[in-house]
């Protein structure tokens, strides 16, 4: 267990494609955060949610709203931060089921001095599966305040490490960052999910 680490668990979007809250729809019959959840328990000291679905609270878990809502993913990244009490974090999407817990730990491995660590997947940055600095509390906040929703900008402005994960470490799959928009994501990840662990 890597100490003082939070994981930190995003699921304040809008789900349109879904039709539905993504975080509280059934993956082979568990609410896909609990996958989430599962998942940052086996690496972290503490997990709390950003959320402002008030069902996210029979979790037992803390729940942190937006502090500045309609603002997209910044809202709930500044919001959890700003919330947590360690230095080190690591964000994970509520809709990211097939992460691994040796993903996360080579992401946190390379911590070290940067103060994001964003995977990439096919070349793009994956930020929603990636370790945050508390550090970076106050450039959340300057750009927020200028009215800048764009967490890559963000990533120009912090020590941020693109960092590139390795076909041949054990845990590479091409589905492990498979997103889960839509109730077809939802079925293909289940399919996969019934194949790996029948």
């Amino acid at each position: 267990m890597y100490n003082a680490v939070t994981g930190i668990i995003l699921a304040g979007g809008k789900s349109r494609r879904m039709g539905k809250d993504k975080g509280l729809c059934l993956l082979n019959g568990r609410p896909l955060i609990r996958f989430a959840i599962n998942l940052l328990e086996t690496v972290c000291d503490r997990i709390i949610l950003g959320a402002n679905d008030p069902d996210y609270q029979s979790f037992g878990l803390p729940v942190v709203n937006d502090k500045i809502p309609d603002i997209g993913p910044m809202g709930g990244l500044y919001s959890c931060l700003e919330a947590s009490e360690t230095r080190d974090n690591f964000i994970l999407s509520c809709d990211m089921p097939l992460v691994s817990e040796d993903l996360i730990r080579f992401i946190l491995k390379h911590k070290t001095d940067y103060e994001v660590v964003i995977p990439l997947n096919k070349g793009l940055p994956e930020p929603m599966c990636a370790y945050y600095s508390q550090d970076i509390v106050p450039v959340l906040r300057e750009y927020i305040q200028e009215g800048n929703y764009k967490i890559q900008d963000v990533f120009k402005a912090v020590n941020t490490c693109y960092l590139k994960i390795p076909s041949d470490t054990n845990f590479f799959s091409n589905v492990l960052f498979h997103n889960i928009n839509t109730p077809h994501d939802l079925k293909k990840a289940e399919m996969h999910i019934k194949t790996c662990h029948p």
